[in-house]
């Protein structure tokens, strides 16, 4: 099951039924070979139908990518950052134009077209969903987060974990949109499976961001991962696209 909750989180969080079957597959026999489990890996190899009923078994189970704490934390993290209060339906309608929510703004409210996701709710979530204490599921994938670029190596983080935490935002936002706050029922059935645009919406900003430029996705994502890593913090005291607002040759390469 971790096998499986690590590719969706670095790969696809909202796999399709084909795609997650075929995620379930190569989790079992990343597994299999971990705990060398040759009889396993032998018969999964010449038995298709086996393998098949393996993967059944992982992919059938309830993978748990956030838990309900890390729920109630962006919750309370959405709640501070962007002052939502009751009666605040205008704000939130705001945030919500063009996914405003995802990007920072200067002190006179200007949005930062040039640092897409990293708003304080997003970083402190990821952290507190990932990267909370060495036996996160960050420190426990620490040699996973690698670089798109040959020659900076510097740990990035995956578009698929971003951009999940930035759909539970979205989620977590809409819920708001009446003005008043969501009850603690509606913090705790985020389904992000109902918010495939969404997502997708957010894949479409960093794969716009990466084709534009891999020094500037690169410096993006690598600028996250020191930004939510447990190391790091230890050492230091269907739904339009982002497109409104994204600077992207404001961003930088390094």
């Amino acid at each position: 099951m971790f096998e499986l909750k690590k590719a969706s989180l670095f790969d696809n969080a909202l796999p399709n039924i084909t795609q997650k079957r075929t995620m379930a597959l190569e989790a079992v026999h990343t597994a299999a070979g971990k705990r060398k489990e040759y009889v396993i890996l032998k018969r999964m190899k010449h038995d298709f139908d086996y393998a098949l009923a393996l993967a059944g078994i992982v992919s059938g189970g309830t993978i748990e990518l956030l838990p309900h704490q890390s729920q109630e934390a962006c919750a309370s993290n959405c709640s501070t950052h962007f002052a939502l209060q009751k009666g605040c339906a205008d704000k939130v309608e705001d945030l919500l134009k063009s996914h405003k929510y995802i990007f920072p703004t200067d002190a006179k409210g200007k949005v930062l077209g040039d640092q897409p996701f990293c708003d304080d709710a997003t970083i402190d979530t990821i952290r507190l969903s990932f990267f909370d204490g060495e036996d996160s599921f960050g420190s426990q994938c620490r040699d996973d987060f690698v670089s798109v670029l040959e020659e900076n190596i510097e740990p990035e983080l995956p578009v698929a974990m971003v951009c999940l935490i930035a759909t539970m935002i979205y989620t977590i936002l809409k819920d708001w949109s009446s003005g008043n706050p969501p009850s603690n029922a509606q913090v705790k059935s985020f389904n992000a499976s109902s918010h495939v645009g969404v997502y997708k919406a957010h894949q479409a900003t960093l794969n716009r961001i990466f084709e534009g430029s891999m020094k500037k996705y690169h410096a993006l994502m690598a600028r996250l991962y020191k930004a939510v890593s447990a190391i790091e913090n230890s050492a230091s005291t269907a739904s339009s696209s982002a497109g409104d607002y994204l600077d992207l040759d404001a961003m930088a390469e390094e």
